[in-house]
């Protein structure tokens, strides 16, 4: 018998295996007792036992019980270890495939119960590494792709990130169609020119193996001409660039790749998905709302990503209740009024049309796959739109115990908790969703905590570590300005509102239709009473153009944001012109202001609730004293904009 060879199976072992076949797991089970019982009765072969073991750690895996299952096939792991062990090997060595494939099954059990580090040393030990020059190692004989990915894995949730990059560096090699190791190395920080590497010669080894020549051997000089003859079935390299560019947070190209690939493949939801989520991230709500739509159409029982889809159908809820507010606050707030593209509901208005839409997608996932984090996060956020807080942080827990390496639901829990002025609880969980994937939106929501609790130095130096991360995204240089504007004068870290300025007036540059940055600049201006500069900057955002002390910039990209911005945000411009115009008593101008704003998007919370407030002063009343006295409005004003 070889070592990668099983002995026969027994009629009784064979009788099992067809009913586990069969999904008969309890009959399945009671067989494969009644032969292991005769079998340790008989003094039966220990290899022999070996299978039946296996067959039993199968049904209790099958029927969750795992770590019941994790005793079965160590027991039989030990068994084939002890049967195959020459003396060449080191104790614990996989001695064989039979080994190496129950060593796997063993770990994977114990992370179903969560032994994280438990099942990594098994991993580790039984596929130890051999050094072959310098630093350079090369894979166990009989370590598998499945044992790669999942020892990758598992380094990945212990924080052992280095770690983790080998496997997976070595499943690519090993296969180069395993498209999830080219998501989690580009998740991982591993630069794209690597990956592509990988990836071609995962290619090369792969027609070596198909034409029975040894994988194992180094690839030579000569064999560099089969480049040019492999062709892929796939895009991989495309695909690679697509996942390399969204993870360094280089949305726009990353966008073009993923919009590419589905050009070519335009029925597979699963790239659909991620253009869906790169368009809501910037601003392309209507484009990233049909894109979400596409994906149902195309499979209705799809789950995965959807909670996002629910978070795009809460911002278009806010933004039509009265409630756009262009304030901090986590990852809920959102810088768009994304008002246009939908018709009223015929005697209903549009945000109410948009919760019931965000109550049936919550019902719909929820029957699909209750065991899954994405229906209870959207639960949460169609409980968070109907102002019922205390059940939102609840599903939202409910999601993070389902799966704690969830990303979405630690900003969605951190944003909640940030609104709902916790900023040190908000903290703690903006920091976990930027340790599981470091994106700007993560960042945004550290900066806003660490602001709101006074610690300007941690804000400070998040930002810049945005930065540093994606050194030419708008929204990263946007923190830095935002965090310096916020800190006192007297604080150490706190350089003054000109370093602001010019952070600000960077990301402008970067990004003209941003209106963070934009209103930002605006308000550090107003601070010092530049009502001038404030107009300026506001009105050559409506005329399309970018303020002559910003940038000079006149690329053919810039000029096609501004138009999209003009497009959709005029109405908030003019919301904040007119802002700006009542704080300089010119009241005329703001009240024209209002009415174009309120002319553009009649749902313009700014617009409204500034024409109130200028109405109530142009009639010689003080807006805010009347504002406090009727408390009930001025809470429900507040928790709205908490949000924001």
């Amino acid at each position: 018998m070889t070592k990668t060879a099983q002995p026969p199976r027994t009629p009784l072992q064979a009788e099992a295996s067809r009913l586990f076949d069969e999904r008969q797991y309890k009959s399945c089970e009671l067989i494969a007792l009644f032969e292991l019982s005769r079998a340790m009765q008989e003094s039966q072969n220990v290899v022999s036992r070996a299978i039946t073991l296996e067959i039993l750690g199968d049904c209790a895996v099958s029927t969750d019980r795992n770590r019941q299952a994790n005793d079965y096939y160590r027991d039989a792991a030990e068994m084939v270890h002890s049967h195959f062990h020459t003396g060449k090997e080191t104790k614990e060595d996989a001695t064989s495939s039979w080994e190496a494939s129950l060593r796997v099954k063993e770990s994977r059990a114990l992370f179903n119960v969560g032994s994280i580090i438990e099942a990594a040393a098994i991993l580790e030990r039984s596929f130890p590494r051999t050094r072959i020059s310098g630093q350079q190692h090369q894979p166990h004989d009989f370590v598998t792709l499945e044992s790669l990915m999942l020892l990758g894995s598992l380094h990945n949730m212990s924080g052992r990130v280095a770690d983790a990059v080998v496997e997976f560096k070595f499943a690519l090699l090993k296969d180069p169609y395993a498209l999830e190791a080219v998501e989690q190395l580009a998740r991982l920080g591993c630069e794209e020119s690597t990956i592509l590497a990988l990836i071609d010669v995962g290619l090369k080894r792969l027609v070596t193996y198909k034409n029975n020549e040894s994988t194992a051997d180094v690839i030579d000089s000569k064999e560099e001409d089969l480049t040019a003859e492999i062709k892929p079935l796939l895009p991989l390299r495309k695909y690679a660039q697509a996942h390399s560019a969204l993870n360094k947070n280089q949305l726009p190209a990353s966008l073009d790749h993923f919009r590419g690939l589905s050009s070519q493949f335009p029925h597979h939801p699963h790239l659909i998905l991620h253009e869906a989520h790169i368009q809501q991230e910037l601003g392309h709500i209507l484009a990233s709302e049909q894109n979400y739509q596409r994906v149902r159409a195309l499979d209705m029982h799809w789950v995965a990503g959807l909670d996002k889809y629910a978070h795009l159908l809460f911002q278009l809820w806010m933004s039509r209740r009265n409630a756009f507010m262009l304030k901090q606050g986590g990852y809920l707030h959102y810088q768009y009024s994304c008002h246009g593209g939908r018709e009223k509901l015929e005697n209903n208005s549009v945000s109410c049309g948009v919760e019931d839409e965000l109550g049936q997608l919550s019902a719909d996932l929820l029957d699909i796959d209750s065991n899954k984090p994405e229906p209870w996060v959207c639960l949460s956020l169609y409980h968070l739109a109907r102002d019922e807080n205390e059940k939102s942080i609840a599903f939202v827990e409910k999601a993070i115990s389902i799966n704690q390496q969830h990303q979405y639901a630690h900003y969605l829990r951190g944003s909640i908790l940030l609104a709902s002025q916790r900023p040190d609880h908000a903290v703690v969980s903006f920091f976990r969703a930027n340790d599981l994937q470091r994106d700007i939106p993560s960042y945004e929501g550290l900066v806003e905590s660490y602001l709101a609790s006074d610690k300007f130095k941690e804000a400070i130096c998040t930002a810049k570590e945005a930065i540093s991360s994606s050194p030419r995204d708008a929204r990263a240089i946007t923190l830095v300005g935002l965090a310096l504007s916020q800190a006192p004068a007297s604080h150490p870290n706190g350089e003054g509102k000109d370093r602001a300025k010019r952070a600000l007036k960077r990301a402008i540059s970067l990004d003209p239709g941003a209106p963070r940055p934009l209103f930002a600049l605006v308000d550090i201006y107003a601070s010092e009473r530049s009502y001038d500069t404030c107009v300026k900057l506001l009105k050559d955002a409506i005329e399309g153009r970018k303020a002559n002390d910003v940038s000079d910039s006149t690329s053919p990209a810039a000029s096609s944001h501004l138009v999209t911005w003009n497009k959709e945000h005029g109405d908030v411009i003019f919301s904040k012109l007119g802002e700006i115009h009542t704080l300089n008593e010119h009241y005329t101008e703001a009240l024209e202001c209002y009415h174009v704003a309120i002319s553009m998007n009649p749902q313009n919370g700014l617009a409204m609730q500034g024409l109130e407030r200028l109405e109530k002063i142009m009639r010689g009343v003080d807006p805010y004293e009347e504002m406090d006295e009727d408390g009930e409005e001025a809470e429900d004003n507040a928790g709205h904009e908490d949000y924001y």
